[in-house]
């Protein structure tokens, strides 16, 4: 389901709020057109619990880790525009599944921003947000609402190679 979007421009060796936003904006109309918009928030915003977390790492000489943080309220409907199921349809493997996918869309788009990064991994789906390695800064960061419910998109990347 994966699909190439188009690279945006690497400032240095990291990846920038803005870059973070068009990845997520294109991201979001490719495969999110059809329903209600995500909006950005213009201050950071804590997702509250209970919630679901799916993360992918990028390997290489900086690591690197892609987290999307997202309300457990709206995972279901968040699966369901992702298949374009109907929610009554969908179980946890569902759920899980296409939150992990958004997170694999996201992440294969900020590893071609990332130099010398090596392969991404398999998402992982965890009920709180997984520890980033301790020489690992925040790179990026978008906040934003979808149906009255917080989504956050961080990337963590590794000071230095790893």
């Amino acid at each position: 389901m994966t699909q190439e979007i188009e690279q945006f421009e690497q400032v240095g060796d990291y990846v920038e709020d803005d870059a973070l936003a068009q990845i997520v904006d294109q991201m979001w109309q490719s495969y999110f057109g059809h329903v209600e918009p995500l909006l950005p928030a213009f201050d950071p915003q804590e997702v509250p619990a209970p919630l679901l977390c799916a993360s992918v790492g990028i390997s290489g000489a900086r690591p690197g880790l892609v987290t999307v943080l997202v309300q457990k309220a709206a995972t279901k409907a968040l699966a369901a525009a992702l298949l374009q199921e109907d929610e009554a349809d969908l179980g946890d493997d569902d759920v899980y599944d296409a939150l992990g996918e958004v997170a694999n869309i996201i992440g294969g788009n900020i590893k071609a921003l990332v130099p010398d990064a090596g392969a991404l991994g398999l998402p992982a789906i965890a009920e709180a947000p997984p520890l980033p390695r301790s020489n690992s800064r925040c790179a990026a960061r978008l906040d934003a609402n979808w149906q009255g419910n917080w989504i956050t998109f961080i990337v963590w990347l590794s000071g230095s190679g790893a």
